[in-house]
């Protein structure tokens, strides 16, 4: 699953000489299907509805499909990566710790990423089960498949970043007084990092955030599966001889 640094090397690759170097145009197909390219760069973000600025669709009236969607590709052209913006919230391998360095499973024992570790708020969301950790579930892989976040209890906490992880480095952030959620200063992606009740990253967002989402979006959530939640994978090759 990929890391949120791995993430991080493809968006400066993508916005290196290597790749297209411009914002990458949102998949906005709401039936999450790949290779889409919304016909016109959105305008605004996350208003909730169908207008111009951040229009979707199922239906081909508002994109274009693969091959002729080259403006989503990372390189615009078929060969590059595609989805790096809207198509569905994509998880990536990170967690944060607790205030005493304990690793962070998730919000509760409703939504958690169903890897052994403390719960960031055991009674949030009306859950009554008692429990404070999880313990059945499956333990953590090393440490090098996965990116390790300090404790915050703020989503404007971006000094915790890791360099190269292509969140904290994309300030200056500011607010956005429609939704007053935090803008990066790259394409005015959303910003908000992950803390102790959701401490899990986002990439990507999804089909209907319009300018929100992006190659340089990333956010909070809890680990849980969702129908519009997403994840892709990451090939590591070895070596067969040894």
């Amino acid at each position: 699953m990929m890391k949120n640094t791995e993430w991080g090397a493809v968006a400066y690759l993508q916005h290196s000489a290597y790749g297209s170097a411009t914002s990458v145009r949102i998949n906005n197909n709401s039936d999450f299907i790949t290779g889409y390219q919304a016909n016109n760069e959105p305008t605004c973000g996350n208003t909730g509805t169908n207008e111009e600025c951040n229009q979707y669709c199922n239906d081909r009236s508002c994109n274009t499909a693969y091959p002729n969607s080259v403006l989503s590709s990372t390189t615009n052209n078929i060969t590059g990566i595609y989805d790096m913006s809207g198509g569905s919230f994509e998880y990536v391998m990170s967690a944060s710790v607790n205030i005493d360095g304990k690793v962070l499973s998730g919000q509760n024992s409703m939504y958690n990423s169903g890897f052994n570790g403390i719960f960031g708020c055991p009674t949030c969301d009306n859950d009554t089960s008692g429990l404070t950790e999880l313990t059945t579930g499956y333990d953590w892989p090393d440490p090098k498949y996965y990116d390790m976040y300090s404790y915050s209890d703020s989503y404007l906490s971006f000094y915790r970043r890791i360099l190269g992880d292509a969140t904290g480095e994309m300030g200056p952030f500011f607010m956005v007084d429609s939704s007053n959620l935090p803008m990066n200063s790259w394409y005015s992606n959303q910003g908000r990092f992950i803390f102790e009740t959701s401490p899990i990253f986002y990439r990507s967002l999804q089909y209907n955030r319009g300018s929100d989402a992006g190659m340089f979006s990333f956010t909070y959530g809890w680990g849980y599966a969702n129908t519009a939640d997403g994840f892709r994978l990451v090939l590591s090759p070895i070596d067969v001889t040894t």
